[in-house]
Parts: structure tokens; sequence; C-alpha cells
């Protein structure tokens, strides 16, 4: 009797051109491996337990994810349907950095609409990935980064995965307000074990406070005088209706 768990798909093709699935077998009555050191720091999602507080009870309402709770419109269905059954592409592996298309689209929304020029647009499967692939990519485990209370905790889930979970730097909020204390932010800019990395989220999730440009700015020139990446999470901009 075996357990198997699915540990990945590989991306290079095998002989004869097929793909194969990458399994993880123990026989029973052998030691138990264990799991990794990185994933043992992590955070579970709260979400999932949520889900599974709400399947066990009537009485609890969640407020942990902004769901909607209607379809899509009929034409994104019907233009999906036709895809599906028209387009052969939609059935393979597209480009790495998503469709020219959608990427074109997305350029052309951030100039007019947040004003930004100088960029360039890659498309994940999600916030979430895009968060991932960023900490991947920026930091090594050895590397402190910086979050401010209350995190997002995908965020901190993604820095205890890469195996930074003790490297983080925790800036505290104004009690008041709930901005982030730049005066701290900048202080620890300037000591000895500055992070390699800050995440701000405007508006922030779970706040929903949003940061004034200055704000905004302040962090930015600061991030950038001290060679330190600023990531700035704007997954929530649609549900701010206020000039700032």
């Amino acid at each position: 009797m075996r357990l198997t768990a699915l540990a990945g798909r590989l991306a290079g093709k095998f002989p004869g051109g097929s793909k194969r699935c990458v399994s993880l077998r123990c026989s029973m009555g052998s030691e138990t491996p264990k799991v990794s050191h990185r994933v043992q720091k992590t955070d579970a999602p709260v979400i999932v337990n949520m889900k599974k507080l709400m399947a066990s009870r009537e009485d609890v309402l969640s407020l942990a994810q902004g769901i909607v709770h209607w379809s899509p419109p009929p034409q994104a269905l019907q233009a999906a349907s036709a895809a599906l059954a028209e387009d052969p592409s939609v059935h393979g592996y597209g480009p790495a950095e998503g469709l020219p298309a959608l990427r074109e689209a997305l350029r052309a929304k951030i100039a007019k609409r947040n004003g930004l020029t100088q960029h360039d647009v890659l498309v994940t499967a999600g916030a979430n990935q895009a968060f991932t692939n960023i900490v991947l990519a920026l930091c090594d485990e050895t590397d402190n980064v910086a979050l401010f209370t209350p995190y997002y905790f995908n965020h901190l889930m993604a820095f205890q995965m890469s195996g930074s979970a003790d490297r983080v730097q925790f800036g505290p909020c104004d009690p008041n307000t709930l901005h982030p204390d730049l005066d701290w932010l900048e202080s620890q800019l300037a000591g000895p074990h500055k992070p390699r990395m800050v995440v701000l989220v405007n508006p922030c999730n779970p706040t929903g406070v949003c940061l004034s440009e200055a704000e905004v700015e302040r962090a930015a020139v600061a991030c950038a005088k001290a060679g330190v990446w600023l990531v700035l999470d704007n997954t929530c901009k649609s549900c701010c209706w206020t000039a700032q």
C-alpha cells in the first residue's frame, strides 16, 4: 500500500514528447518523510479556516473575502464558450508573460487611468502568484523584508514559504488612523539591518485605509535612496471611490 502526493509537473519534455507528473511515494512501514522547514513555519491560510467554520455552522458570516454573488455577464460567457470551441490556441500553453493582446490592453489602461508610462506588464494567475513571483525574484532567504501591521496574510505566507519567516520586520501603524509609520520606515532604511524589500498595500487589506499620494511618494523616495525594493500592492484600487 502506498501514499502518493502530487509534487508538480515538469516543464521539460521527456523522450517521446509527452509530459509527465512527478510523484512522491513512501511505502507503508518506512519512515514517514517530513515536509520542509519552510512549510512548517508557514501560517495556515485564514480563508481556508473560515470556510471550514462556515461548513460546520449556520450562524457564521465570513467577511474574509469580497466575492461577488452574481455570475459573469452573458457576453463574457458567450465569448469564452466560442473561444473554447473555435480557437485551438486556448487549449495549449500560452506566452509566459501573458497574451500579447491582453498585455497591450493593460498597458493602455495603466497609461490612461493611472498616468504611468515607465512600466511593463506581466499577467499572472491572480495577485498572490504575482507577489510570490516578486518575492522569489527579488529576495533571498537571508534578506530582511518589511511589512506593516495589520498586514495581508498572504504576503507573510509568501515570505514564510520562501524561507524568510525569521527575517520579517513588522512596522507599526498609527493606532488612530491606521496609516503606516513612515518615520519607522525611514529609521529602518537608515539602520544596519535595512530590509531588502518594503511592502505597502493601497488600499490596505485588511483595514481599507487609502494612502495619500504624498505618503506613497515619501516611501518611494526613501526606498530609492536606500537602494531597496518598494512593492506597492494595489489589488483593491477599484474599491477606492475618493479622489485619493
